[in-house]
């Protein structure tokens, strides 16, 4: 299997994106609505740690994503594709990186003046100076955030089985198959 995309599939790299991310993604918002709704103890500040520790994960994997995506091409659409379908596509995943990327700042937002752990190795920030109202605004932001993600990611997999089962395309497959 190739290293980069052809104009027909998906490399394994970009495959390999778009798996690891997806599923940081879901265990991020797992997370996230687990702690939210803990009491204040060691084991929300453990799966608090986690929540932090994998979004600048996450951030650093998006960023190499997004420069990978822009070193190679992007398969072309399935013959007959209509135009409209070939916009909303683009308009989706323009849209979950957009909503990716915003995520993930207003998580470093909600930090504010606390430093963001990596996994209990180092710690980045304090990165902004704050106040109670910035925090709050911040928090309320990025609690919200999940859903238009959430949102985006279920278009994207609906999209996704429509090519496979009713048009019977390789859309699907070329981001599965090795």
């Amino acid at each position: 299997m190739a290293l980069k995309n052809t104009t027909e599939t998906y490399g394994v790299l970009a495959k390999l994106f778009h798996w690891v991310i997806a599923l940081m993604l879901v265990g991020l918002v797992v997370a996230g609505l687990t702690f939210t709704s803990m009491d204040r103890g060691p084991e929300r500040a453990e799966i608090t740690l986690i929540h932090k520790s994998t979004g600048l994960l996450l951030l650093l994997l998006m960023t190499l994503r997004l420069l990978w995506k822009f070193a190679n091409p992007t398969p072309a659409d399935p013959p007959g594709t209509p135009a409209w379908q070939s916009l909303a596509a683009r308009l989706v995943h323009w849209g979950l990186y957009a909503a990716v990327f915003f995520q993930l700042t207003l998580g470093i937002l909600v930090s504010g003046q606390r430093p963001i752990p990596f996994f209990g190795l180092f710690e980045i920030g304090p990165l902004l100076v704050e106040n109670e109202e910035q925090h709050e605004f911040f928090e309320e932001l990025h609690e919200a955030g999940w859903i238009i993600i959430a949102t985006l990611v279920g278009v994207h997999v609906l999209a996704a089985l429509y090519h496979h089962f009713v048009k019977k395309d390789d859309v699907l497959k070329r981001m599965l198959r090795s």
